[in-house]
């Protein structure tokens, strides 16, 4: 079904999504003090497994990392770039609840990340996503060092403004 959508599963969601299932057929069996029925952690290789049961699964990679992106990015580089906020840190005594971390990603609507895929071939058409459908949307995440998080704001494009979408607390400016 997500294939039809265009929205193959990663290995990752697949593992999820069993994972659901299986909590959810010991819902009424385990409680809190009782556990009747427990399960394994599923093994690296489960999701391979589990494609080899529906031959009509394949593993299909949409588009390749950047090349630079990965070269860039090393044990070396990350610890250096930790140590050395990790000083600033201490230097200017910053406490958590004034570090924040803000992030701003695009992507596109109807478009397929680049990463491992799991389709059905049976409609492989539908795997690449259908022209039109594609929309560049803006996500803002910002989280606090201290545990605190304000919501996203997500930034989609529109050719009319609504005036509902902004609160009366502001102003035309």
């Amino acid at each position: 079904m997500l294939t039809q959508h265009g929205y193959a599963p990663r290995y990752r969601t697949i593992r999820e999504l069993a994972e659901i299932i299986r909590n959810r057929r010991v819902l009424g069996v385990n409680d809190d003090d009782v556990q009747l029925v427990t399960y394994n952690a599923f093994g690296k290789d489960w999701v391979a497994r589990f494609m080899s049961r529906y031959p009509q699964l394949e593993s299909a990679r949409r588009k390749l990392i950047e090349a630079a992106r990965i070269k860039d990015v090393s044990v070396e580089r990350l610890t250096r770039w930790f140590e050395d906020l990790q000083h600033v840190i201490n230097e200017y005594d910053i406490e958590p609840g004034n570090l924040y971390n803000m992030d701003e990603s695009g992507f596109a609507i109807g478009d397929i990340e680049a990463s491992q895929r799991i389709i059905n071939t049976t409609i492989r058409q539908a795997f690449q996503a259908k022209p039109g459908r594609q929309e560049w949307v803006t996500a803002i995440e910002c989280v606090c060092a201290d545990d605190t998080s304000l919501p996203p704001l997500i930034i989609f494009k529109d050719e009319n403004l609504s005036r509902q979408w902004i609160p009366a607390s502001i102003h035309n400016n």
